[in-house]
């Protein structure tokens, strides 16, 4: 009896041992998100892919998503730091800390979302990717969302002086040139005080993907729209995590987890965003949302007054890299490649 008691005892010791010590091996990583948690970029994007993730490492690696552990421009730093683990975040919110990836926000590329993060991210990681801009972190991927196109209250864009004096929301550098240089007046602020803004009349409009106009219920105080092919710009977003926590990994987790990450990140991640700005078509048409197009000779106009954007951003990535040129040329050779192999227009 006495012997019986103790086996059980025994093997209750071992059970107990060894829940703790899976207990132990579970790595929970603490993700900082800014956005609200009903964001397609949460639901769609981050939350199935840290399910993938604790598939593929088996439960061994968990992301715990966690509500804002600072403002949105911090998130980079916090991963650095080592204050969040992982985080999503917008390049443009830290303006002149990323110079090559500016690279994927300039104007005149192309409007679909999976070519342009495509080309983008290939062409990073030949030229750039050893630059270590990122410099703390792991970068999981870059990608961007939908071409900016303007959104206004009621001035078109029909010559080079219809938008002149009006007051336009920016979320970075590359934005803020573009206003200045077509003579409008860039306010700067976050994405989260936008309705506020254009609803009170303190901005008469915005450089904006169309998903954005729709999501935010943008279209009534923004009925007219300018579009220009290949968009105004765009908005390179990046998922990084902690250099140490990813160091702290065993090797077999982040192997499955590099499965999961980098150009498999980025066309998953950017199809949302695609998927995203077709059906922002349809709405806004529906909302009435009158569309001009910019072509001829006002748009080729429009290519000469916006050149310098791309200039001075070969100028200033030149003097960190000599690769940039070479770069450039091919990140836009493969906005071309990449429109073929995936069949779609630029």
């Amino acid at each position: 009896m006495v012997t019986l008691r103790f086996l059980r005892q025994s093997l209750l010791i071992t059970a107990l041992g060894s829940f703790a010590l899976a207990a132990q091996a579970q790595t929970v990583w603490r993700f900082s998100n800014w956005l609200p948690p009903t964001h397609h970029v949460v639901t769609e994007m981050i939350q199935p892919w840290a399910a993938d993730v604790e598939k593929a490492t088996e439960g061994r690696v968990k992301i715990q998503v966690l509500p804002a552990l600072g403002a949105p421009p911090a998130h980079f730093d916090l991963v650095k730091n080592g204050v969040a683990d992982i985080a999503f975040s917008v390049h443009a919110y830290t303006p002149n800390r990323f110079k090559f990836t500016e690279m994927g926000e300039l104007p005149f590329t192309t409007d679909h979302a999976v070519v342009n993060s495509l080309a983008y991210w290939r062409t990073y990681q030949k030229h750039f990717a050893q630059a270590n801009e990122h410099e703390g972190t792991v970068l999981l991927g870059l990608w961007t969302n939908g071409s900016y196109q303007l959104f206004t209250k009621a001035n078109a864009l029909t010559s080079m002086n219809a938008v002149s004096g009006i007051k336009i929301r920016v979320p970075g550098t590359t934005v803020e040139k573009i206003t200045r240089s077509l003579g409008m007046t860039p306010i700067s602020s976050p994405l989260s005080e936008a309705y506020e803004q254009i609803s009170r009349g303190v901005i008469q409009g915005m450089f904006q993907q169309k998903e954005t106009v729709v999501a935010f219920k943008m279209t009534q105080h923004m009925p007219t729209a300018s579009y220009v092919p290949g968009g105004f710009a765009h908005s390179s977003q990046f998922v990084v995590v902690n250099a140490a926590k990813w160091a702290a990994l065993e090797a077999r987790d982040r192997a499955a987890i590099e499965k999961l990450s980098g150009e498999v990140m980025v066309r998953r991640f950017a199809a949302v965003w695609q998927a995203k700005e077709d059906d922002a078509d349809r709405q806004l048409a529906a909302a009435g949302v009158k569309v001009t197009d910019v072509q001829g000779p006002l748009l080729q106009e429009l290519r000469g007054k916006l050149a310098f954007v791309q200039e001075e951003w070969l100028a200033d990535a030149s003097k960190k890299s000599p690769a940039a040129k070479q770069a450039l040329d091919e990140y836009r050779g493969l906005i071309t490649s990449v429109s073929r192999e995936l069949g779609v227009s630029k």
